[in-house]
């Protein structure tokens, strides 16, 4: 029987950022990237509790993968899995979406593939990713 897919280790937050406009006095709208957030639950009072911080298991590839990835001008390739949100899903899926590890913004991620849901269960969700210049 063949071994399932699952998380190992949940260590590195990663945070999500959706394209944007503001508007600033005297220039006009400005493009910028809002933090995507989603509910983590209820508290006792019903309030819902939002969180923009997710905790994912992140392996950056090496080896033969990443020469050939290298050789595609793909820097920092990396392999993202994390509990399936749906919200998330459905941002990776229809938008252009940068991904910050560890929350800082310097360090701008894009997709590289689509997002799965793995084996279609909503419990898993996966995706590579590569790095950017912070647009």
């Amino acid at each position: 029987m063949a071994k399932l897919p699952t998380i190992e280790k949940r260590r590195t937050a990663i945070r999500f950022a959706v394209p944007g406009t503001t508007y600033v006095a005297g220039a006009g709208a400005q493009k910028t990237y809002v933090p995507l957030s989603v509910t983590a639950g209820t508290d006792a009072d019903g309030t819902p509790i939002m969180t923009d911080t997710f905790y994912c298991e992140w392996k950056n590839n090496y080896g033969t993968v990443a020469i050939q990835l290298e050789q595609q001008q793909v820097q920092n390739p990396a392999r993202i899995r994390m509990v399936f949100i749906q919200e998330i899903y459905d941002t990776l899926q229809d938008k252009l979406c940068l991904i910050y590890k560890d929350g800082d913004t310097s360090k701008a991620y894009v997709l590289s593939s689509s997002p799965d849901n793995v084996l279609s269960e909503n419990k898993m969700l996966e995706f590579n990713v590569k790095r950017t210049e912070v647009l």
